[in-house]
């Protein structure tokens, strides 16, 4: 497993480009530590509340299905297209990840099926499963977040990454797009909330937009519903 000695810190210069990678992880970081938080609550005691949350990791499992097949259609392709073998160590760790999301469904699914004496151990057993596969995620994602951008960066300009990150964007379907809005808005820094609100004002009709606006109020803290609205009004 890596360690954080792996991981060197971002130059000013890479820092400052654009990231396809950090605004959906800062998401998805929030999403499966939430799912973590619950499922570590969770002994089967209150079967409405263990039912919710079965629920909730089937769809984060999901989500997570789905980021992946994401990266690898628009992402790694990109990579592979001017770095030939440059997504090859994640593409193997993706493989990994499906692994382990079918073999955590598939133990969520049984204990479902169990009776209530049977159920906190299968819960702490599903808790310790989903730890580890949480931790790998974290380390992965920030492997992406360097290595790929590293790659990516080298390769492209900024116009194109934002043009290939509108292009994967685009091609994700309304229900699951819904899914990462409520992620991804509350977890992103102020700065990059304003240029997401920024971005979508320039290509939405201003109805829509009004409407994604008053999502995104029903998600944040006041304050920072406060200076959205302000810096978007500038």
């Amino acid at each position: 497993m890596a360690s954080i000695t792996e991981f060197a810190p971002q130059s000013t210069q890479t820092a400052t480009r654009f990231n396809l990678y950090q605004a959906v992880h800062k998401g998805l970081r929030a999403m499966l530590a939430d799912l973590l938080l619950n499922v570590g609550r969770s002994d089967g005691h209150n079967a409405e509340d263990s039912a919710r949350r079965l629920a909730q990791l089937q769809q984060v499992l999901q989500l997570c299905r789905c980021h992946l097949q994401h990266e690898e259609q628009h992402l790694h392709r990109a990579m592979e297209a001017r770095a030939p073998g440059s997504s090859a160590d994640r593409d193997a760790e993706h493989q990994h990840h499906l692994a382990e999301i079918a073999a955590l469904q598939q133990q969520a699914t049984a204990l479902a099926a169990l009776p209530a004496q049977a159920q906190p151990t299968a819960w702490q057993l599903l808790y310790g499963r989903l730890s580890l596969f949480v931790a790998d995620n974290f380390v992965h994602m920030l492997q992406e977040e360097q290595a790929n951008m590293a790659v990516l960066w080298a390769h492209y300009s900024d116009a194109e990454l934002i043009e290939l990150h509108d292009v994967l964007v685009a091609g994700i379907a309304p229900e699951e797009m819904a899914h990462w809005f409520r992620w991804i808005v509350p977890h992103i820094a102020h700065g990059e909330r304003v240029a997401m609100f920024a971005g979508m004002r320039q290509g939405m009709p201003p109805d829509i937009f009004a409407q994604t606006l008053a999502q995104a109020g029903s998600l944040l803290p006041t304050q920072d519903w406060c200076q959205l609205q302000q810096a978007l009004a500038a």
